[in-house]
């Protein structure tokens, strides 16, 4: 069976990022170096190779219900992604072709369809993103960032189950499928020329309370929902498929819900949308002093087994949104609301991270990135402290504190669907009032 590993070492545009908890990394695979690939592209595979989500699910219906509404399904098509991916195309060069590509259309990439970077080559199976048989063809990771796995596609499926069996194809054993190193190799991308930090979902976590607490990524996004941890049921309808106590979800769900109900997925969008509620719990404080009101808002990381946000962090938005109003109602301080366009206040506080170019200027371009120029996220089970300071004069007030989320932000919509009004939601994912009194 032919076996091709693939690294590249071009510049970097984004990746949709779903999510990473997990367990320990297991025992004689190393923590990640800084040591980047040389390129490595051995032989290509045809086109067929890999085999069509739709033949996986004429069996494993539930699970490729799940996955046709997932992020993964969508990773290439992505109408957010495709206008990024070839704005760092062309101030690239072309440098980012395959680095892009090579997560967001992986099997494109192995069957020699990725380049050109417009998708003009692309077969049907390979427009589908991250789909069943790269996953479930990947034999081996052999370093846990940019996407050096390596695929193994044919007649046997690797996955969790050392008894499971099938009628339409060989089954084997991978304990590779149930660690979070399987994860990583998307989910933690360095630029291959600068080494920084791009997407850091991977290397956040190891370093992080759930790694040594054995709590994987599979254990957060391959579940229900934040606190239902199993999925009884049968992983296939035909073959005598056993029952199991729990069968891993696909719908890989982190928190997206503006792409997942925007594309009519309204389960999926459900579920992120409580991912979201279930990550912080946020509280206040405040007194009149001398130097006026001042309000202290207090996030916490509960719920996630990484920072907060996670993933494309550069294109997230999450904020606080403050409103104050003194004892007849009137509102004496505001931060963080959205105008008329639907724009946040630029002046809100943001949890967020991004980047230095080569110019010195802060980037939201992960392509240009030189160094992280602003990294202000919540660790897992950590938390981050604001406090306001407001001049006011009275002697009771009132404080609203609302911990807002969105995908991306308004003006990336408006840019890449000029003319079809969109407008991006926001996620309340906590909120905390107090009353303040002299």
């Amino acid at each position: 069976m032919k076996r091709v590993l693939f690294l590249t070492t071009a510049v970097l545009f984004f990746i949709l990022a779903l999510a990473g908890c997990g367990r320990e990394q297991p025992a004689g695979d190393p923590e990640p170096s800084n040591e980047l690939a040389d390129p490595v592209q051995d032989d290509l595979f045809l086109p067929g190779d890999f085999e069509s989500p739709s033949s996986c699910g004429s069996c494993h219906q539930e699970i490729h219900a799940a996955w046709s509404g997932s992020m993964h399904a969508a990773a290439w098509m992505n109408e957010l992604y495709q206008p990024d991916y070839q704005k760092a195309f062309t101030e690239t060069d072309g440098a980012t072709e395959i680095f892009c590509g090579e997560c967001h259309a992986p099997i494109a990439v192995r069957v020699g369809q990725l380049p050109p970077s417009d998708g003009s080559e692309f077969d049907e199976i390979s427009k589908q993103g991250v789909s069943c048989d790269f996953c479930h063809t990947v034999s081996e990771v052999q370093k846990p960032f940019n996407v050096q796995n390596v695929s193994s596609p044919g007649p046997v499926k690797r996955g969790p189950r050392d008894d499971a069996e099938s009628p339409a194809h060989q089954t084997l054993y991978s304990g590779l499928h149930t660690d979070p190193v399987f994860c990583a190799a998307c989910h933690s991308v360095r630029h291959p020329q600068s080494n920084v930090a791009v997407i850091d979902t991977y290397d956040d976590w190891l370093a992080g309370p759930y790694a040594d607490e054995g709590i994987r990524c599979q254990d957060c996004h391959m579940t229900p929902s934040p606190g239902i941890g199993q999925n009884p049921g049968r992983s296939a309808t035909i073959g005598g498929a056993k029952e199991r106590e729990h069968i891993a979800t696909h719908y890989f769900v982190g928190g997206n819900s503006w792409m997942f109900s925007r594309r009519g997925y309204d389960e999926h969008a459900a579920m992120a949308e409580a991912n979201l509620k279930a990550a912080a719990e946020l509280a206040l404080t405040g007194s009149l002093t001398q130097d006026g009101l001042l309000l202290t808002a207090t996030v916490t990381n509960v719920g996630a087994g990484h920072s907060i946000p996670t993933g494309v962090t550069y294109i997230r938005q999450m904020w606080l949104e403050v409103t104050v109003t003194d004892e007849q109602g009137n509102v004496v301080f505001t931060s963080g609301h959205t105008d008329d366009d639907n724009h946040v206040d630029s002046e809100a506080i943001f949890f967020r991270k991004l980047f230095i170019d080569a110019n010195g200027n802060e980037t939201s371009k992960s392509w240009l990135a030189e160094e992280i120029g602003y990294d202000r996220r919540i660790p897992a089970k950590g938390s981050d402290e604001q406090t306001y300071t407001i001049q006011a004069d009275g002697t009771s007030f009132n404080a609203t504190v609302r911990l807002l989320y969105r995908s991306t932000t308004q003006a990336a919509v408006d840019g890449h669907m000029a003319g079809q009004n969109e407008r991006v939601p926001s996620v309340e994912m906590a909120k905390a009032e107090i009353q303040i009194l002299d």
